[in-house]
């Protein structure tokens, strides 16, 4: 008999191990947690005077954070943040019709400022072709965080910070 319940609580442990050996990985990385801090609706002032809009929601089963930038003249553009291993990566869907990819150096233990280099891009013709190169996006707490976009183009690159208010 004991034989016996040995045997099955054998087959369930292995059972088990098999069942989260399968199941999706879940991102542990602490820079992509300290992101969904930024969950939510917020404003900026726009170089013009103009207020322009920002909406940060978790999708893909909170695995991911979609970032919506709209402006009055423009069309919206998008950014994907998601944890890669340790890094915080994303693809920026720009109105240029470019998609830029940039990741952060390996985040270790809780951070405010996320550095993102350019990694490569789809629906870039070349190289030097106008698109966004780099973002320090930083986070001063819960109701304040601000993004530093570094356009590159052939004549250099142009930086703009953006200044966001967590609408209430």
């Amino acid at each position: 008999m004991k034989k016996g319940f040995a045997s099955i609580v054998g087959s369930l442990l292995l059972i088990a191990i098999a069942a989260y050996a399968q199941s999706p990985a879940k991102a542990t990385d602490s820079g992509f947690d300290r992101l969904k801090i930024l969950v939510g609706d917020w404003v900026a002032t726009g170089e013009d005077g103009k207020p322009f809009t920002n909406n940060i929601r978790l999708v893909s089963n909170r695995t991911a954070l979609q970032e919506t930038f709209q402006t009055g003249q423009d069309n919206q553009m998008i950014t994907m943040y998601s944890a890669d291993g340790s890094r915080v990566a994303l693809t920026h869907y720009c109105s240029m019709g470019n998609q830029p990819r940039m990741e952060t150096p390996a985040v270790a233990g809780a951070t405010d400022e996320f550095v993102f280099s350019f990694t490569g891009a789809t629906n870039l013709p070349t190289p030097d072709a106008s698109h966004m190169h780099r973002l320090v996006l930083q986070i001063d707490d819960a109701d304040h965080f601000s993004e530093t976009w570094t356009f590159r183009e052939k004549k250099g690159d142009n930086k703009r910070t953006f200044n966001f208010v967590r609408k209430k």
